[in-house]
């Protein structure tokens, strides 16, 4: 009895089993033939596994051709691929346009709350009239237009040296020393002969003999001048009618002695140089200005010099002449500007510092530290509103009072970011690897999205302590289980913010980093400044999406 009502049960079982797979094929061959009819007559007669397989391929290809047609897969499919890591938090829309000419990066969005905790500032691109400050620095010489040297034509002997050391001012017609030469002697004595004679020969009834008289005064008298003896000598000679011993020599110039070579019995020669005297009421000033300067550097412009040895005052100049020559070395040109030296401060040797201030005419201009030179490009970061930040190729001209003079890539009005440019400049750079990689490879249903903190990142010195020159970093990789993870390629982003008080922009190197074991990964890198320098580690594993996090360190 009992077996009997167990075959029976069995057999209800199974006939329920039955009705409900003949319900579910049913209702699979409606869903089927539906979705045939809507995609019209060319799939008819197709299995639906076949159906379904089309249109994979057909999301898979339109995935594909995205890159070069974007328009034709939004409007089948539109999504949404949202990222975090690091703890920003920054949410991205691929409905959005990509930015136009920016390779390697993509628009990123960050929300109100996240632009606070990262310190994002933007500024207004604007025209504006900058006022360019080229500062070098230069070294004072003589005027060589105020440079006189004292020599004579004859061979003599010195007798008496009145201005007796190097470095002593003398006046003009001062007398600097008197020399004894046989041949200035002799023709003294001929000259007075010649006066002598023209009071006899020039009473004479004879025309040729009274002008022979007169021709050898003349012949005489120029002979002396030519050797470079006075007037005042001349006619002291024609008063007194004897001859003189000794030819006193003066300053031509008021000045300072800078060279002297007259001293008591030493003999001279022809073109030797006795005294040199520099006149130092004027000098010059030469400066190196780099080549990419050059252009603004012109004649009769103004320049001020400082020194540090009078703190509280300032001269000023102007450029008299910039050389045709560049140093090969230095990449520099000389040039030379002119200064007033009263009081005799500015003395030859000294080094002081050189401000030129030119005034540039009125442009389009961005705030310097809204540009990431890349070395290759110039970025900026432009707000576009709602939260979003798009990348934009510049080409920027003259740098100058924090400002940069924009020649191309922006417009008047646009708002650009200001501050966390390199986090934002680093993200923007993540998320165009992702879409890259997820445009290029497979579907975005099959590519893995990256939970947070997925991977834990831990960043240390090696040694300790941080310094300018090489260094080696450790760099850990584990799970969220705890494991470590030894397969990832790790690449590791130095950062520095320019600094505007020291006229230097902004630093950025990077480097590969290298399993040694366990997880560990060590990045050795050349620091060439000392300062605080952000750091971004990024961890990429095969088949899944990278991740990152942000560091900071000093170094010494």
């Amino acid at each position: 009895m009992k077996g009997g009502v167990v075959i029976k049960k069995a057999k209800i079982n199974k006939a329920i089993k039955f009705t409900a797979l003949g319900v579910l094929i049913f209702l699979v061959s409606v869903i089927a033939l539906s979705y045939v009819k809507s995609n019209g007559g060319a799939r008819q007669g197709k299995s639906v596994e076949s159906v379904i397989s089309e249109e994979m391929h057909e999301d898979r290809q339109a995935m594909e051709e995205g890159a070069l047609h974007e328009g034709a897969y939004k409007d089948q499919h539109k999504m949404e691929v949202k990222t975090s890591h690091g703890g920003m938090g920054m949410e991205e829309d691929r409905e959005r346009e990509p930015s136009r000419g920016t390779q390697g990066l993509a628009r990123v969005h960050i929300d109100p709350r996240k632009q606070q905790l990262i310190g994002v500032k933007t500024g207004e691109v604007a025209k504006r009239k900058l006022l360019k400050n080229i500062r070098t620095v230069g070294v004072i010489e003589a005027d060589e237009r105020k440079i006189a040297r004292v020599s004579i034509k004859f061979r003599g002997w010195v007798k008496d040296v009145f201005v007796d050391y190097v470095g002593k001012y003398v006046g003009r017609g001062e007398p600097l020393f008197n020399v004894y030469s046989p041949e200035v002697v002799a023709t003294v004595e001929e000259y007075l002969l010649a006066l002598g004679a023209e009071d006899s020969f020039g009473k004479s009834s004879f025309p040729e003999i009274s002008s022979s008289a007169k021709s050898l005064i003349a012949a005489t008298r120029r002979r002396l001048l030519l050797w470079d003896i006075s007037e005042r000598e001349i006619e002291r000679i024609e008063k007194t009618g004897k001859p003189i011993k000794y030819l006193t020599l003066y300053s031509p110039i008021s000045g300072y002695v800078t060279k002297r070579e007259a001293f008591p019995e030493k003999m001279v020669m022809p073109n030797d140089v006795v005294f040199e005297i520099v006149d130092l009421s004027t000098v010059w000033l030469f400066a190196d200005i780099y080549e990419y300067e050059l252009p603004l550097v012109k004649v009769g412009q103004e320049a001020i010099i400082t020194l540090s040895y009078y703190p509280k005052e300032v001269f000023h100049g102007k450029v008299t002449y910039v050389y045709p020559t560049v140093e090969t070395r230095t990449r520099t040109v000389k040039v030379r500007f002119e200064f007033e030296n009263e009081g005799m401060k500015l003395k030859p040797g000294m080094y002081t510092n050189v401000e030129i201030k030119i005034p540039l005419e009125e442009a389009l201009t961005v705030t310097e530290d809204s540009v990431i030179d890349t070395g290759e490009r110039k970025i900026v970061f432009v707000a576009m509103g709602d939260g979003y930040f798009e990348p934009r190729n510049v080409r920027v001209g003259q740098r100058a009072e924090g400002y940069y003079e924009v020649l191309d890539g922006l417009r008047e009005g646009e708002i650009v970011v200001r501050s966390a440019v390199f986090l934002i400049d680093s993200e923007s750079r993540l998320k165009g690897a992702i879409e890259a990689y997820v445009a290029g490879t497979e579907p975005v249903s099959q590519a893995p999205i990256a939970a947070p903190k997925e991977i834990d990142i831990s960043f240390s010195t090696d040694g300790g302590i941080s310094r300018v020159g090489n260094n080696a970093f450790k760099i850990g990789l584990r799970d969220m289980e705890g494991n470590p993870i030894t397969d990832a390629e790790v690449k590791v982003v130095f950062h520095m913010p320019p600094m505007q008080s020291m006229g230097m922009p902004a630093m950025t190197i990077s480097s590969a980093g290298k399993h040694k074991k366990d997880g560990l990964y060590i990045v050795k890198i050349k620091l060439s400044m000392s300062g605080s320098w952000q750091v971004k580690v990024i961890a990429s594993r095969p088949g899944k999406p990278s991740a990152s996090s942000f560091f900071e360190i000093n170094v010494r």
